[in-house]
């Protein structure tokens, strides 16, 4: 009984996996990329100097805003 439940995950796996590939060559992504990453799945991708660029321009457009408001009329 336990073979037959390892041969029902093994089979779903295959499964996912080639639906994947399929949608992957869909949208014209290499499958082979996506597999190098499987290690950093759950981790923060973005390069710490664009998470500091993203905060640079929401302080200036808050202070976009802030002098807007202040602007004489």
């Amino acid at each position: 009984m336990a073979e037959d439940d390892t041969d029902r995950v093994d089979e779903y796996e295959a499964e996912r996996d080639a639906e994947i590939e399929d949608e992957l060559e869909r949208i014209g992504r290499d499958p082979d990329e996506v597999d190098a990453g499987d290690d950093d799945l759950g981790t923060q991708n973005a390069p710490r100097a664009d998470a500091e660029e993203i905060e640079d321009l929401e302080d200036a457009e808050e202070k976009m805003g802030d002098d807007l408001e202040n602007e004489p009329s």
